[in-house]
């Protein structure tokens, strides 16, 4: 079930794991009734399984975190920040839900231990008891997420490229075609780069490239109103494209020069590039030499 294709873990998949888990939250529930000598038996399998329907419902956004904020970059290295991010998101999801499955108390008659001091009161003591648990759950579902949306490794992706063959020994005339192999196969793309996302390539047509723009460990090729997000670099994406049509004008983006609608100075000796459909790109101070000698415009 839990396979790194994200489609084969639907909402059915998901629903069917905690109906598992709540049953055996139930069946617990009933034995601790039993061996404690208690009759309030709803009273307590309610209060072990009233909590998973939250969980239930978390769980794709847990997912969604943990592909969008991984918590280990490609090079397998483990990046505290997004580790705090996601216990942050943890403990604020455990208070919320601890809180959410004790509201009906609250509206309780005072004299009945209802009221807000009682919600506060009765939430605190809830995170106390169950927050290292419920903590390690959220946990292990950022886990999965990572598994499931994790990109491929350097040496997956090397194992799908077919082996070049050694070179011939022979003369430099006839060898050196062979050294412009790389980009006879971006040639022979037929006007299309690729965007590598999680488990699936895009080929996106160059024709139709506004921009391209770095965010974050992602690369986001921007392409006829449509956005492709991507785990390569923007360096990877720059070596697919024609430098006498795309120019970068910052070290995190890149332009075509052809949806260029006009360049606009700024203070300071600042210039920003406003495209056909009206999006503002801002370009660096160290970029705007070579805009314009793209342009054959003097900046």
């Amino acid at each position: 079930m839990f396979t790194r294709e994200p489609s084969r873990l639907g909402p059915a998949a998901i629903a069917g794991a905690w109906t598992v888990v709540a049953v055996a939250a139930a069946i617990q529930a009933l034995a601790l009734v039993r061996l404690g000598g208690r009759a309030d038996v709803i009273g307590a399998v309610l209060g072990r399984v009233s909590i998973v329907p939250l969980w239930a419902i978390a769980t794709p956004f847990i997912f969604r975190s943990a592909r969008r904020y991984p918590v280990v970059d490609a090079s397998r290295r483990v990046l505290p920040a997004r580790v705090a991010l996601h216990l942050a998101l943890g403990s604020a999801f455990i208070v919320l839900a601890n809180a959410l499955i004790r509201v009906p108390a609250a509206f309780a008659p005072a004299g009945d231990g209802g009221g807000l001091a009682a919600l506060v009161r009765s939430t605190a003591q809830g995170v106390a008891e169950f927050y290292p648990a419920a903590l390690v759950v959220y946990g292990v579902l950022v886990a999965i997420g990572h598994f499931l949306f994790k990109p491929p490794t350097a040496v997956a992706a090397a194992a799908d490229v077919a082996p070049t063959p050694p070179a011939p020994d022979v003369p430099n005339a006839i060898a050196e075609p062979q050294a412009e192999s790389a980009s006879a196969a971006v040639s022979a793309m037929d006007g299309h780069i690729t965007v590598r996302q999680w488990n699936r390539v895009h080929l996106v047509r160059v024709e139709d490239i506004d921009f391209v723009e770095a965010e974050d460990n992602y690369v986001v090729v921007h392409a006829a109103s449509r956005t492709y997000k991507g785990r390569d670099r923007i360096s990877d994406v720059e070596s697919q494209l024609d430098a006498r049509r795309f120019v970068r004008i910052h070290r995190s983006t890149i332009v075509h020069l052809a949806k260029i609608r006009e360049v606009q100075p700024l203070t300071h000796g600042d210039h920003a590039v406003i495209l056909r459909d009206g999006k503002v790109l801002r370009v660096a101070r160290s970029r705007r030499q070579a805009l314009g000698q793209a342009l054959g415009v003097d900046l």
